[in-house]
């Protein structure tokens, strides 16, 4: 009896684990966070920008080996310490930032919190949407863990693409919280500057509809002259099998012949050529049907909304 109640007690606080963290919560510390790391930089005069300190510090909470420095940098020695010693005085939780992952939004969506901020830093880091690191960080990379995924599948192009369909967004290593979070991304760091901070533009993106719009968003800043949507299987797989650090990668997972263990990256294995493609042409279909232009309504409503604040502001300067 006394076995059956503690095994009750395990499965309880299993499936409590399984659950998402609460929107609210998460964007408290973060906050928090952010205004920390704020004083941080301004007491110490660090050299690292601020959106910098704020990615790195969050993505290094789970992605810390010496292949996401080398995509993401590093941040100094002592802000751990400064964010804990902050924790403490103020009764705080930021320092929680780094180890949220699965995230319920106030749409009923999920993220990858670290994850999501792993690929901004990436993304920050190489100063571009397009090249450095930003392919590998977000989208690339998780293709290559679906790539992962159906490597002893059988069959032809058509067949290994079902397969791929029964991992993408399901399960394995590119599941629907990970999608999410590479398409969105790229979006939310394109808004953030010097005047807003990451907590707030969470809140009103994943709080308006704006987010119906990420895929053409995405599509936008991470392929800029993908236009037509029958193109989007040509144009993307060739983005991802030139991008150097994706060579990398497959070349490590053993996809590809090794050349200096994977610093030169050899040519795709043939026992692999087409699953590749399967990989490649599940995640562009998926960004090709629901790709679509903005609503033109939502586009004015916003706009009409920002015209608003910009006359309300101007008011109080005359005032």
């Amino acid at each position: 009896m006394k076995m059956n109640i503690i095994n009750l007690l395990l499965f309880i606080a299993y499936i409590q684990g399984l659950k998402s963290t609460d929107f609210t919560t998460v964007m408290n510390d973060l906050s928090n966070l952010e205004k920390y790391i704020k004083q941080y930089k301004e007491e110490k005069s660090a050299k690292e920008s601020l959106t910098h300190l704020i990615v790195a510090y969050i993505r290094k909470g789970v992605y810390s080996d010496q292949t996401w420095d080398f995509a993401g940098g590093s941040i100094p020695d002592d802000l751990l310490s400064y964010i804990k010693e902050k924790d403490i005085s103020q009764s705080t939780n930021s320092q929680a930032t780094r180890q949220y992952r699965t995230i319920e939004l106030p749409n009923q969506e999920k993220i990858d919190f670290v994850h999501l901020f792993a690929v901004m830093n990436g993304i920050e880091y190489g100063n571009s949407y397009t090249k450095n690191f930003a392919h590998l960080v977000g989208w690339g990379g998780d293709t290559t863990q679906l790539l992962q995924d159906i490597k002893n599948e059988k069959g032809t192009l058509d067949e290994l693409i079902n397969a791929s369909k029964n991992y993408f967004r399901i399960k394995g290593g590119f599941n629907d919280a990970d999608l999410v979070s590479d398409l969105d991304a790229p979006i939310l760091l394109s808004k953030k500057d010097d005047s807003n901070t990451f907590a707030e533009i969470f809140t009103n993106y994943y709080n308006s509809k704006e987010y119906l719009e990420r895929i053409y968003k995405f599509v936008s800043l991470t392929f800029p002259e993908l236009k037509s949507k029958d193109k989007f299987r040509e144009y993307i797989f060739n983005v991802y099998n030139s991008d150097f650090y994706i060579k990398v990668l497959e070349c490590k997972n053993g996809f590809r012949s090794s050349t200096l263990s994977c610093v030169l990256p050899g040519d795709i294995k043939s026992e692999y050529k087409e699953h590749q493609k399967a990989a490649v042409y599940v995640v562009s279909d998926y960004l090709s049907e629901n790709y679509k232009e903005p609503d033109p309504r939502y586009s004015f409503s916003r706009t009409l909304n920002l015209s608003i604040k910009s006359l309300l502001s101007l008011v109080l300067m005359m005032i």
